[in-house]
This record gives structure tokens, sequence and C-alpha cells, in this order.
């Protein structure tokens, strides 16, 4: 039982760190919008943009790892 606790604890902390960068990204890209709007258009920077359906992916196959490990516990 005590590898399930980890394992959830891990994935909690995992998704901690996801949320953290999604929110620093969707800041990332609101500023640089800004930054766009009030200056000079960068020909040569990459589009930041979050993409959700990559996001969805990931999440869904955490979510399908955790009901695994809970099925097998």
């Amino acid at each position: 039982m005590t590898n399930i606790l980890e394992a959830l604890t891990k994935l909690d902390q995992s998704l901690g760190h996801l949320e953290t960068a999604c929110e620093k990204q969707e800041r990332a890209v609101t500023t640089r919008k800004v930054d766009i709007a009030s200056s000079q258009h960068d020909l040569f920077g990459g589009a930041q943009q979050i993409d959700p359906a990559f996001l969805a992916k990931k999440l869904d196959v955490a979510i399908e790892r955790v009901e695994t490990v809970l099925r097998e516990g």
C-alpha cells in the first residue's frame, strides 16, 4: 500500500509542477503579446503557445497509470 501512496504523492507533486509551469507559460505568452503589440514583430522567435491537446493527453496518461496502480493494489 505504501507504493500506491508514494505514487500518488509523486503524481500530486508532478501535477503541481505542471500547473506552475503552465501558469508561467501563460504569463510569458501574455507578456510576449503585450511586448509584440507595443514593439517590433519578432520574425525569428518561435511561437510560444500552450497546446491544450498535448497537456490533456499527458494528463490522461498519468490518470491511466494511477488507475492501473490502484487496480493492481
